[in-house]
Order: C-alpha cells, then sequence, then structure tokens
C-alpha cells in the first residue's frame, strides 16, 4: 500500500510506502524545507498501481487533460466549482476576473509538484543516535585495575594455585622470592581423613595407653601435616584428658614434615599416653591446623 503526504511548512507532496512509515514510527523529514513531521497525520491512500514518482505524476497528468477535456464542455460556472472547490471568499472576485483564463491556470493541478520520495528520514540531529565515544585513558585504567585485581588475587590465591596447578609454581615461588613471601602446603581438613583408630592399654609399661590411627590424605595434591587433637573420655563419656599432638610428636623421627603428606598418601600414627590416676573409657579424636 503506497500513500501521498504533504509538508505542512512548505505543502510539498511525497510518495510514502509502509516501510517509509515503520522506520521511524512515521517521522519524516521534508527534502524541500527540512522541516520535520509526523507524516501519519496528513495521509493519503493511493492506487497500489504507482510505486514511483513517476507513476504518480503520470496519473497526474492523465487527471489533467481528462479535467481539461471536460472543462470545454461545461459552463464556466460548473467549471469554477470543479477547479476552484472551496477557494475562500469566492463571492469578492467579479465575474469578469473569474472568467479571466489566466487566473483559471492558476489553480489547475499542473502545478503540484512532482512526489518526492523520502529516504533519509533523520537529517535533524535530535533523531541521530548518539555515537559512543571510546575513552582511551578510562579503557586503560580500567585494565590496570583488572590487572591489579589479578595479581592480587594471586597473590592471597598462590597456595592452592601452586598445589592445583604445580606447572606454575616455579614461577610463583621465583615471585615470592622478590616479594619476600611464602607458599606454604594446602591445609584443606576436608580432604584428610583419620581411619582405622584403635586404643589398648600397653604392656610393657603400666599407666600407659597406646593409640594407633591412620592419617589418609584424600586430595589430588601435597598437603601439609595436621596437629592431632586427642580426648579421652570417662565412662559417662565426660573428658579426662586432651591434648594436641604436632605432627613431630606423632610422626616417626625420620619423617621430613615439611614435605608435607603426599596425595594419595596414608600415614600410620601411634602414640604413648600416660594416663596414671585416670579412668579411661573412650576417646575422641580430632583434626586441627
Amino acid at each position: 500500500m503506497n500513500y501521498i503526504t504533504s509538508c505542512p511548512a512548505c505543502e510539498t507532496q511525497f510518495l510514502l510506502t509502509k516501510k517509509h512509515l515503520k522506520a521511524h514510527r512515521g517521522k519524516v523529514q521534508c527534502g524541500n524545507c527540512e522541516h520535520i513531521f509526523n507524516a501519519k497525520n496528513r495521509l493519503t491512500e493511493i492506487s497500489d498501481d504507482i510505486n514511483s514518482p513517476a507513476e504518480y505524476q503520470a496519473s497526474l497528468e492523465s487527471d489533467t487533460l481528462e479535467s481539461n477535456a471536460a472543462i470545454d464542455e461545461k459552463p464556466i460556472n460548473e467549471v469554477l466549482n470543479v477547479v476552484l472547490g472551496s477557494v475562500p471568499n469566492l463571492s469578492n472576485f467579479e465575474s469578469e476576473e473569474i472568467a479571466n483564463s489566466s487566473f483559471i491556470g492558476d489553480f489547475l493541478p499542473e502545478e503540484i509538484e512532482t512526489p518526492i520520495v523520502i529516504e533519509d528520514l533523520t537529517a535533524d540531529p535530535k533523531f541521530h543516535k548518539k555515537k559512543f565515544k571510546l575513552n582511551f585513558g578510562l579503557l586503560a585504567f580500567c585494565l590496570l585495575l583488572t590487572i591489579l585485581a589479578a595479581l592480587q588475587s594471586i597473590y592471597f590465591f598462590r597456595t592452592k594455585i601452586a598445589a592445583e596447578y604445580p606447572q606454575f609454581k616455579p614461577y610463583l615461588m621465583q615471585a615470592c622470592g622478590t616479594l619476600k613471601c611464602n607458599i606454604d602446603l594446602p591445609k584443606n581438613l576436608d580432604l584428610l581423613s583419620i581411619d582405622d583408630s584403635d586404643m589398648q592399654e600397653s604392656e610393657q609399661y603400666q599407666n600407659v595407653i597406646n593409640f594407633s590411627s591412620l592419617l589418609i590424605n584424600n586430595a589430588n595434591y601435597t598437603q601439609a601435616y595436621p596437629n592431632i587433637e586427642l580426648t579421652l573420655t570417662s565412662t559417662d563419656d565426660q573428658p579426662v584428658l586432651r591434648r594436641v599432638f604436632k605432627p613431630s610428636e606423632y610422626l616417626k623421627a625420620s619423617t621430613n614434615v615439611a614435605n608435607g603428606i603426599a596425595l594419595r598418601e596414608e600415614e600410620r600414627i601411634n602414640l604413648a599416653i600416660n594416663v596414671t590416676d585416670l579412668v579411661v573409657a573412650g576417646y575422641r579424636i580430632l583434626l586441627v591446623y
């Protein structure tokens, strides 16, 4: 469906399509005076056969020829009614002036301007989309903050990174040499467990209890040895003795504590505890750092 609209400022006519109306919700700009208006408020539907200004001009010329032929056959009063329509103050003109052929020619449809197809609807700056200007200074500042945040995260999580990604550990150790920091072994108690625990009275020594257990590292990386908190309880499950054993106390003398417990490794623990004047019926064990 095609339409004709006219500029409210200069009355220039334009040929429009639905595509033009949808482009900016009906807002168009006159190609003659650059006035911006809403074409939907001034639409005249035309034949679907007319798809260009040339076709519309041809149809106007055809209508003009037919109108002129009709004028030749009608009295002057009827011609004036057809041509002038609702021209204001028609009664003020003298009949001699109305009969003047040059006056009639001024109002004939031949003077209608050739329709213009509107293509650019956004010539006015207020209808332009604002272009985003890239601020390189701000971009560089944001990039610097991102790098600093990444370096800070690496610093605080260096132990975990070194454990889970051992290929980066040499670089982290080199950086720590400059920053005077250390890369400790991971300390994840959730991946450490105690199994096969047992407590028996010593057959060799009186008032001595032998405690044994198995420390297991379930992580896929080496971890630091934990401390073991052992609590001996009475017959009514009340604590009668509590003590924390460091790795150097429950490991063999030949074990290098600094190397930690390797991935999937099991370490046997044996402890001899003096319980003089204590009645011991049970125990509780806890791993702590």
